[in-house]
């Protein structure tokens, strides 16, 4: 029951949203589950990443050199770039609330698309679709700026 709740789970967010049953079901399989209390830390500001984490329940407060840097609830995936690439993280993030969330651990997650090319190139594809909208947000945040 719960490797069909965590393909569920993974087929709401954007990343993973057009990945095929069977290529979700072999994520799936990579799947860490973790329950958070209240007040309790995922993950401090400047620490190393294991991988991605996609938030199923709860909410967390994310936070930047002492200040607020948002909330995650549920559908959010945080430290997206770990999945592929050993990146500290950029914020602290706890819960405010009790929270389950799914870790896919970096290192699973490489040997799966490194055995699976299919989902490799998928990734690959909507990694950089989500780099690319990254970017043009910031130009356009820079051009709001401008004006000032």
């Amino acid at each position: 029951m719960a490797l069909s709740g965590d393909i569920v789970t993974l087929r709401r967010t954007d990343l993973f949203s057009g990945f095929s049953d069977e290529q979700l079901r072999l994520i799936a399989f990579t799947v860490t589950r973790l329950s958070l209390q209240e007040g309790e830390m995922l993950f401090g500001e400047d620490t190393d990443s294991l991988g991605a984490y996609l938030v199923e329940s709860g909410t967390l407060t994310l936070e930047a050199a002492g200040r607020s840097a948002g909330i995650a609830g549920a559908g959010s995936l945080l430290a997206e770039a770990a999945l592929i690439s050993p990146v500290p993280h950029r914020v602290s993030a706890v819960a405010s609330e009790p929270a389950v969330l799914l870790l896919i651990r970096r290192d699973q997650f490489l040997r799966l698309i490194e055995e699976y090319p299919d989902i490799a190139q998928e990734m690959d594809r909507r990694l950089r679709r989500n780099f690319s909208e990254m970017v043009s947000a910031l130009s356009a945040v820079k051009t709001r700026l401008s004006d000032f």
